[in-house]
């Protein structure tokens, strides 16, 4: 079989590799859709934070976004079986520690995460998945947007810790996936006034058409959310967040530190809340998919195959405001050997 893989900054190559095999608590499972962000984007490149802090060691194949059908189920699984569409969660805890106890699995100190940490993700024709940590898709939904019930649980996530009340007024810095997202779900579950602080036209139109608008001069917001992950965004959305309001930040800046105004955040009385994967939202979310209220497939603009990764990666890594989420296809329906 081929798989992607990453063994160095900016050294990433398809291979051939041999069919790995499922455990007794496993599925075997051919990737269909698989979306490249920007965590990607970090590993190949090298500045992703987790080759800093020593948690993810290479050689690793990436990929966390996903949607794909089981070939084969492990022995004891007996909540999925051959032929099931499947999506899986990023981070894997250990479900003994009392990070899991408390439902915070992503923050377990022996967590695996697809395609970053311990866990080859679904850039490969075949990959091992802990059944435990998949969920089904429901007929009718595309696999477009299943791919990207990852980052739209990421989203939901953040907008959960937003704390927005009802008809409440949010500022997005950034209307990237995870703004496009955020703010969807801002203004179709909370009935929110949104507006964007995005350069990029394309975007900003984008997001025009669910219902943000631009913020005004010197106007301030009681919830802001940050998702861009730069200084300057980090910045601006400071500055932009009023006496008493929340700022959550989903945006990984790339970098070992970013300056915030900490005496001003003290004395305005502000939250600051860093808003990292999406423990516990996978089935609310899938719902919220399937149902229509969100709809990510929305956000894609290319699509390649497994083989042309280099044309993909290539495209992400340019300045094109045509381009917004690429998906790979690793297999295409209906698979050749079942």
């Amino acid at each position: 079989m081929k798989r992607l893989l990453v063994t160095g900054p900016d050294q990433v190559r398809v291979v051939d590799a041999p069919v790995p095999q499922p455990g007794p608590d496993d599925l075997l499972v051919a990737p269909l859709r698989v979306g490249v962000c920007a965590t990607d984007l970090e590993l190949i490149d090298g500045s992703l934070v987790y080759l800093r802090t020593g948690e993810l060691t290479l050689p690793l194949t990436p990929g966390h976004e996903w949607v794909g059908q089981v070939v084969q189920a492990g022995e004891r699984v007996t909540s999925l079986a051959a032929g099931d569409l499947v999506v899986g969660e990023c981070s894997i805890g250990c479900g003994r520690c009392p990070f899991c106890a408390a439902g915070a699995y992503h923050q377990c100190p022996t967590r695996r995460e697809t395609g970053i940490i311990g866990l080859d993700g679904a850039l490969q024709e075949r990959m091992v998945f802990p059944a435990s940590s998949a969920h089904r898709v429901p007929g009718g939904m595309s696999l477009d947007d299943a791919a990207l019930v990852e980052p739209t649980a990421v989203a939901f996530r953040a907008f959960q810790r937003l704390g927005l009340p009802p008809a409440a007024s949010l500022l997005i810095v950034g209307g990237g996936t995870q703004g496009f997202l955020a703010a969807t779900m801002a203004i179709n579950l909370a009935h929110a006034d949104v507006a964007l602080l995005e350069p990029r036209p394309s975007r900003f139109e984008r997001l025009r058409g669910v219902g943000v608008r631009a913020p005004t001069d010197g106007e301030t917001f009681s919830h802001v959310l940050e998702a861009a992950g730069t200084a300057q965004s980090l910045s601006v959305a400071c500055e932009r967040l009023a006496p008493g309001g929340t700022l959550v930040v989903v945006g990984l800046s790339g970098r070992p530190k970013v300056e915030v105004a900490v005496d001003t955040i003290v004395v305005r009385d502000q939250s600051l809340v860093g808003s990292i994967g999406s423990p516990g939202v996978w089935p609310e979310v899938i719902r919220l998919v399937a149902s229509g209220v969100v709809r990510p497939s929305a956000l894609v603009t290319h699509s390649f195959d497994l083989a042309e990764f280099d044309d993909a990666y290539d495209l992400l890594r340019g300045v094109d405001d045509a381009v917004s989420k690429v998906l790979i296809t690793p297999n295409a329906l209906p698979l050749a050997d079942g």
